[in-house]
Protein backbone atom coordinates (compact mmCIF):
# COMPACT_ATOMS: atom_id res chain seq x y z
CA UNK A 1 0.00 0.00 0.00
CA UNK A 2 1.33 3.51 -1.40
CA UNK A 3 2.08 5.78 1.72
CA UNK A 4 0.11 9.17 1.41
CA UNK A 5 2.05 12.82 2.28
CA UNK A 6 -0.66 14.79 4.06
CA UNK A 7 -1.33 16.29 0.34
CA UNK A 8 -2.64 13.52 -1.20
CA UNK A 9 0.72 12.33 -2.61
CA UNK A 10 2.55 9.14 -2.19
CA UNK A 11 5.97 9.39 -0.67
CA UNK A 12 7.78 8.91 -3.93
CA UNK A 13 5.43 11.58 -5.60
CA UNK A 14 6.08 14.08 -2.76
CA UNK A 15 10.31 13.06 -3.44
CA UNK A 16 9.99 13.79 -6.93
CA UNK A 17 8.36 16.75 -6.83
CA UNK A 18 11.12 18.43 -3.77
CA UNK A 19 14.09 17.04 -6.02
CA UNK A 20 12.72 18.69 -9.11
CA UNK A 21 12.19 22.02 -7.26
CA UNK A 22 16.05 21.54 -5.35
CA UNK A 23 17.14 21.06 -8.98
CA UNK A 24 15.21 24.55 -9.56
CA UNK A 25 16.51 26.32 -7.11
CA UNK A 26 20.30 25.12 -7.14
CA UNK A 27 21.51 27.10 -10.73
CA UNK A 28 19.48 29.78 -9.43
CA UNK A 29 21.29 29.86 -6.05
CA UNK A 30 24.96 29.35 -7.69
CA UNK A 31 23.36 32.34 -10.02
CA UNK A 32 22.60 34.67 -7.93
CA UNK A 33 25.29 33.50 -4.73
CA UNK A 34 28.14 34.21 -8.21
CA UNK A 35 26.18 37.90 -8.35
CA UNK A 36 26.70 38.90 -5.57
CA UNK A 37 30.33 37.97 -5.03
CA UNK A 38 30.94 39.99 -8.42
CA UNK A 39 28.78 43.43 -7.26
CA UNK A 40 31.65 44.78 -6.13
CA UNK A 41 33.51 44.62 -9.25
CA UNK A 42 30.54 46.02 -11.58
CA UNK A 43 30.92 49.92 -10.83
CA UNK A 44 34.66 49.20 -11.89
CA UNK A 45 33.91 47.02 -15.06
CA UNK A 46 31.11 49.60 -15.23
CA UNK A 47 33.71 52.93 -15.59
CA UNK A 48 36.13 50.57 -17.72
CA UNK A 49 32.97 50.04 -20.24
CA UNK A 50 32.58 53.84 -20.56
CA UNK A 51 35.48 54.96 -21.62
CA UNK A 52 34.80 53.32 -24.84
CA UNK A 53 32.89 56.43 -25.84
CA UNK A 54 30.47 55.69 -28.60
CA UNK A 55 31.72 51.96 -28.95
CA UNK A 56 30.68 50.81 -25.77
CA UNK A 57 27.06 49.43 -27.02
CA UNK A 58 28.84 48.20 -29.94
CA UNK A 59 31.48 46.35 -27.98
CA UNK A 60 29.10 44.95 -25.46
CA UNK A 61 26.69 43.39 -28.22
CA UNK A 62 29.59 41.75 -29.82
CA UNK A 63 30.86 40.67 -26.31
CA UNK A 64 27.17 39.10 -25.82
CA UNK A 65 27.43 37.37 -29.43
CA UNK A 66 30.42 35.85 -28.69
CA UNK A 67 28.77 34.53 -25.34
CA UNK A 68 25.91 32.79 -27.26
CA UNK A 69 28.04 30.74 -29.79
CA UNK A 70 31.01 29.92 -27.93
CA UNK A 71 28.33 28.62 -24.84
CA UNK A 72 29.74 31.15 -22.02
CA UNK A 73 27.50 32.06 -18.91
CA UNK A 74 25.06 34.78 -20.43
CA UNK A 75 24.01 36.14 -17.24
CA UNK A 76 27.09 37.64 -15.94
CA UNK A 77 27.03 39.71 -19.15
CA UNK A 78 23.57 40.19 -18.57
CA UNK A 79 24.15 41.38 -15.30
CA UNK A 80 27.06 44.01 -16.70
CA UNK A 81 24.71 45.54 -19.38
CA UNK A 82 22.12 46.55 -16.27
CA UNK A 83 24.78 47.67 -14.49
CA UNK A 84 26.84 49.62 -17.27
CA UNK A 85 23.80 50.50 -18.98
CA UNK A 86 21.15 50.54 -16.73
CA UNK A 87 17.44 47.82 -16.90
CA UNK A 88 16.25 49.62 -20.05
CA UNK A 89 19.28 50.09 -22.11
CA UNK A 90 21.02 47.10 -20.62
CA UNK A 91 18.06 45.11 -21.57
CA UNK A 92 17.58 46.30 -24.98
CA UNK A 93 21.28 45.89 -26.14
CA UNK A 94 21.30 42.19 -23.77
CA UNK A 95 18.35 41.05 -26.31
CA UNK A 96 20.01 42.36 -29.46
CA UNK A 97 23.10 40.86 -28.38
CA UNK A 98 20.91 37.40 -27.60
CA UNK A 99 19.33 37.53 -30.39
CA UNK A 100 22.10 38.02 -33.08
CA UNK A 101 24.12 35.53 -30.76
CA UNK A 102 21.36 33.04 -30.32
CA UNK A 103 20.64 32.92 -34.48
CA UNK A 104 24.02 32.34 -35.13
CA UNK A 105 24.15 29.22 -33.06
CA UNK A 106 21.04 28.09 -34.29
CA UNK A 107 22.13 28.36 -38.48
CA UNK A 108 25.32 26.55 -36.97
CA UNK A 109 23.36 23.68 -35.27
CA UNK A 110 21.43 23.79 -38.42
CA UNK A 111 24.51 23.09 -40.71
CA UNK A 112 27.75 22.83 -39.92
CA UNK A 113 27.91 21.27 -36.64
CA UNK A 114 24.52 19.58 -36.87
CA UNK A 115 26.30 16.24 -36.21
CA UNK A 116 28.08 16.90 -33.08
CA UNK A 117 24.90 19.35 -31.35
CA UNK A 118 22.00 16.04 -32.53
CA UNK A 119 24.95 13.72 -30.38
CA UNK A 120 24.85 16.42 -27.29
CA UNK A 121 21.44 16.90 -27.34
CA UNK A 122 20.13 12.99 -27.01
CA UNK A 123 22.22 13.19 -23.72
CA UNK A 124 18.94 16.15 -22.33
CA UNK A 125 15.59 14.67 -21.51
CA UNK A 126 13.96 17.77 -21.95
CA UNK A 127 15.00 18.73 -25.34
CA UNK A 128 14.41 15.25 -26.43
CA UNK A 129 11.27 15.67 -25.71
CA UNK A 130 10.85 18.87 -26.90
CA UNK A 131 12.15 17.36 -30.24
CA UNK A 132 9.25 14.76 -30.79
CA UNK A 133 6.43 17.55 -29.75
CA UNK A 134 8.59 20.06 -31.66
CA UNK A 135 5.98 19.82 -34.70
CA UNK A 136 3.55 20.17 -33.03
CA UNK A 137 3.47 22.80 -31.02
CA UNK A 138 6.90 24.48 -31.60
CA UNK A 139 6.15 28.29 -30.81
CA UNK A 140 4.51 27.69 -27.69
CA UNK A 141 6.76 25.25 -26.55
CA UNK A 142 9.85 27.16 -27.58
CA UNK A 143 8.57 30.08 -26.00
CA UNK A 144 7.73 28.35 -22.69
CA UNK A 145 11.10 26.65 -22.67
CA UNK A 146 13.14 30.26 -23.17
CA UNK A 147 10.40 31.63 -20.33
CA UNK A 148 11.64 29.15 -17.86
CA UNK A 149 14.91 28.53 -18.70
CA UNK A 150 14.54 24.84 -17.96
CA UNK A 151 17.24 24.29 -20.42
CA UNK A 152 20.49 26.52 -20.18
CA UNK A 153 20.33 29.54 -22.94
CA UNK A 154 23.49 28.57 -24.94
CA UNK A 155 22.89 25.45 -25.09
CA UNK A 156 18.91 25.43 -26.58
CA UNK A 157 20.52 27.89 -29.45
CA UNK A 158 22.06 24.83 -30.91
CA UNK A 159 20.12 22.61 -29.94
CA UNK A 160 16.78 23.93 -31.64
CA UNK A 161 19.09 23.77 -34.78
CA UNK A 162 18.17 20.03 -34.85
CA UNK A 163 14.89 20.26 -34.75
CA UNK A 164 12.05 21.11 -37.31
CA UNK A 165 11.43 24.21 -35.53
CA UNK A 166 11.82 26.91 -38.59
CA UNK A 167 14.01 29.96 -37.82
CA UNK A 168 11.11 32.28 -37.80
CA UNK A 169 9.69 30.35 -34.86
CA UNK A 170 13.03 30.44 -33.06
CA UNK A 171 13.69 34.30 -33.23
CA UNK A 172 9.99 35.01 -31.89
CA UNK A 173 10.10 32.38 -28.67
CA UNK A 174 13.27 34.67 -27.89
CA UNK A 175 11.47 36.59 -26.85
CA UNK A 176 10.11 34.54 -24.11
CA UNK A 177 14.08 35.60 -22.42
CA UNK A 178 12.65 39.37 -21.32
CA UNK A 179 11.34 38.20 -17.78
CA UNK A 180 14.52 36.41 -17.10
CA UNK A 181 16.72 39.64 -18.70
CA UNK A 182 15.22 42.45 -16.80
CA UNK A 183 15.56 40.03 -13.17
CA UNK A 184 19.13 40.17 -14.18
CA UNK A 185 19.77 43.63 -15.34
CA UNK A 186 18.20 44.75 -12.63
CA UNK A 187 20.63 42.62 -9.94
CA UNK A 188 23.58 44.25 -11.87
CA UNK A 189 22.20 47.57 -11.69
CA UNK A 190 21.13 46.84 -8.14
CA UNK A 191 25.05 45.17 -7.60
CA UNK A 192 26.58 48.22 -8.78
CA UNK A 193 24.82 50.40 -6.36
CA UNK A 194 25.81 48.77 -3.66
CA UNK A 195 29.42 48.67 -4.66
CA UNK A 196 28.96 52.11 -4.35
CA UNK A 197 27.13 52.45 -1.19
CA UNK A 198 23.90 53.83 -2.65
CA UNK A 199 21.06 51.04 -2.55
CA UNK A 200 19.50 49.45 0.82
CA UNK A 201 20.71 45.87 1.55
CA UNK A 202 16.30 45.13 2.03
CA UNK A 203 16.43 46.16 -1.77
CA UNK A 204 18.64 44.20 -3.44
CA UNK A 205 17.66 40.84 -1.10
CA UNK A 206 13.90 42.10 -2.35
CA UNK A 207 15.00 42.11 -6.00
CA UNK A 208 16.69 38.82 -5.56
CA UNK A 209 13.82 37.16 -3.68
CA UNK A 210 11.27 37.98 -6.71
CA UNK A 211 14.16 36.38 -9.06
CA UNK A 212 13.42 33.35 -7.74
CA UNK A 213 10.04 33.18 -7.15
CA UNK A 214 9.71 34.64 -11.02
CA UNK A 215 12.06 31.33 -12.44
CA UNK A 216 10.01 28.74 -9.61
CA UNK A 217 7.05 29.75 -11.27
CA UNK A 218 8.27 30.31 -14.51
CA UNK A 219 9.41 26.40 -14.62
CA UNK A 220 6.93 24.52 -12.92
CA UNK A 221 4.97 26.19 -15.68
CA UNK A 222 6.74 25.14 -18.71
CA UNK A 223 6.91 21.72 -17.10
CA UNK A 224 3.23 21.41 -16.76
CA UNK A 225 2.75 22.71 -20.52
CA UNK A 226 5.34 20.03 -21.91
CA UNK A 227 3.88 16.76 -19.64
CA UNK A 228 0.64 17.79 -21.13
CA UNK A 229 1.79 18.29 -24.82
CA UNK A 230 3.14 14.55 -24.22
CA UNK A 231 -0.33 13.36 -22.77
CA UNK A 232 -1.83 14.69 -26.26
CA UNK A 233 0.54 13.02 -28.39
CA UNK A 234 0.26 9.76 -26.90
CA UNK A 235 -3.41 9.74 -27.16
Amino acid sequence: MAILSPMGLTFRETATRASQLVGMLLPIGLGLGISRLVSPYLPEFSAWVHTLGPLAPIAFVAGYVAVCVFMLPAFLLTMAGGAVFGVVQGTLLVFVGSLLGATSAFLLGRTVLRTWVAAQMARNATLVAMDRLIGQEGLRLMFLLRLSGIVPFVLTNYAMGVTTVTLRDFVLALFGILPTVITYAMLGQAGAATGEGSTPQWVVWTAISAAILLAVTLTRMAQRAIREAESRAAA
